[in-house]
C-alpha cells in the first residue's frame, strides 16, 4: 500500500499543500477549523508524515512510544520500570506522552509520535463512555506496518494487536470470595470512569460473581464512573445518611482506593469495624495505614517487560502472530476486611 502524501490530502480537501503541512505541525497559517479538518482527513487517509526519505528504507529511530492514560497513576512507576528493563540493554530510548484520559490528546500525540519516526508504540488505549476512541487511528497504523503494543487495556473484538492486559473479571470474583468467606453479603463496588476497558471487565467480574457466589447487589451499590476521584466522597457520605452502607467495598484503582480512605475519615466511618475494603493495585503505603490494606495486586513490572519484549518482536517481524498475554492477580490479604462470622 502507498503511503498517503500531504500533496494527496491537499487534493482531497482542495487546498494548498502548504496550508496541509502547516496545518499538521500546528504553525500559524491554518485556522482551528481547519486544522482538525485537516489532521481528519489525514487520519482517515492513513497519513504518516515521516522524517526522512532513508528512515523509510532502512534506518531506526532506536525510540519507542509510550501512550500513558494518566502519569500520576503509580501503575506506571512499575510498568515504567519493566519497560526500561527490557529496552535499556538494547539501546533503546523512550518517548513518553500522558493523555489524562482525553481521547483527542491520545490521537495528537499519536500521530506526533508516528510523525517523529518511533520503531513502535507501547499504548494503553483510551475508550470514552459514549464509545468515542482512536480505534480507527490505530487500525490505520496497523496497515501501514507501525508496531503496536497494548498494555493494560485493548480494544474488545479486535485481537489483530499484540496485548499485555490481567484478568480484571477474576480479580474482582477473587476478592469477592475473600469477602464471602468472611461474612459479607452486603457489597458495593467503587468504578472509575465508564468505558474503560478495565473498568467494564471489572463490572463484569462484579455482577458475575455476585451471582456466582449469590451475594446481595443494590443498584446504589454499583457507583459507576467515580471520575474525578474525589467524587467517592459524596458517594460515601449519601449512603451513610440514607443508612445504605454495606459491609465492604471493592475499590478499582489506586486513587478510588486512597479517596475511600479519607472519606471514611472525614465522614467518621471506621474501617474495618463498620466498612471492610479491598483496594485496587498495591503500593507501599498499603502496608503504612492504619489498618495495613487488602489490595487486589498486578503484576505490573511483568506487564512492562513482557509488553516490551513483544513490542521488540513486533518490531523484527511484523507479520508474526499475535501476542495476547493475560496475567493474573494477587490477593493481598491484611487488615481491612473484618470478619462478620
Amino acid at each position: 500500500m502507498d503511503r498517503p502524501t500531504i500533496k494527496d490530502i491537499a487534493k482531497v480537501l482542495n487546498i494548498s499543500p502548504s496550508t496541509v503541512s502547516r496545518a499538521l505541525s500546528g504553525k500559524p497559517g491554518a485556522s482551528e477549523e481547519l486544522r482538525k479538518k485537516v489532521l481528519k482527513t489525514a487520519e482517515e487517509m492513513g497519513y504518516m508524515k515521516n522524517l526522512s526519505a532513508q528512515s523509510l528504507k532502512n534506518s531506526k529511530s532506536k525510540i519507542i512510544g509510550i501512550i500513558a492514560f494518566d502519569i500520576r497513576n503509580p501503575f506506571f512507576l512499575d510498568f515504567l520500570k519493566g519497560v526500561e528493563d527490557v529496552l535499556f540493554p538494547r539501546e533503546y530510548k523512550i518517548l513518553l506522552s500522558t493523555v489524562d484520559e482525553n481521547v483527542d490528546k491520545e490521537r495528537t500525540y499519536l500521530n506526533w509520535m508516528v510523525s517523529q519516526g518511533v520503531d513502535g508504540i507501547l499504548s494503553s488505549p483510551i475508550t470514552e463512555k459514549n464509545g468515542k476512541s482512536n480505534l480507527k487511528l490505530y487500525q490505520n497504523f496497523y496497515k501501514m506496518g507501525v508496531p503496536i503494543v497494548f498494555y493494560d487495556r485493548m480494544f474488545y473484538n479486535q485481537e489483530q494487536f499484540d496485548y499485555v492486559i490481567v484478568d480484571n473479571q477474576d480479580a474482582i470474583i477473587q476478592a469477592l470470595i475473600h469477602l464471602k468467606e468472611n461474612g459479607h453479603e452486603n457489597v458495593s463496588i467503587f468504578l472509575s470512569k465508564k468505558g474503560v476497558f478495565t473498568i467494564e471487565e471489572r463490572l463484569k467480574g462484579f455482577l458475575k460473581g455476585c451471582e456466582l457466589l449469590n451475594i446481595k447487589t443494590r443498584k446504589e451499590w454499583i457507583c459507576e464512573d467515580i471520575y474525578p476521584h474525589e467524587k467517592a466522597f459524596d458517594i460515601l457520605k449519601n449512603l451513610k445518611e440514607k443508612s445504605h452502607l454495606p459491609t465492604a467495598i471493592i475499590a478499582t484503582n489506586n486513587n478510588i482506593t486512597k479517596n475511600i480512605v479519607s472519606s471514611s475519615r472525614k465522614l467518621n466511618i471506621k474501617i474495618p469495624d463498620e466498612l471492610s475494603l479491598i483496594g485496587f493495585d498495591d503500593t507501599p503505603e498499603n502496608e503504612l495505614i492504619a489498618p495495613p490494606l487488602t489490595t487486589i495486586k498486578q503484576p505490573i513490572l511483568e506487564i512492562g517487560k513482557i509488553a516490551a519484549t513483544a513490542l521488540l518482536s513486533r518490531i523484527e517481524d511484523r507479520f508474526a502472530k499475535p501476542m495476547r498475554v493475560v496475567l493474573k492477580t494477587e490477593l493481598i490479604t491484611r487488615g481491612s476486611v473484618r470478619n462478620l462470622k
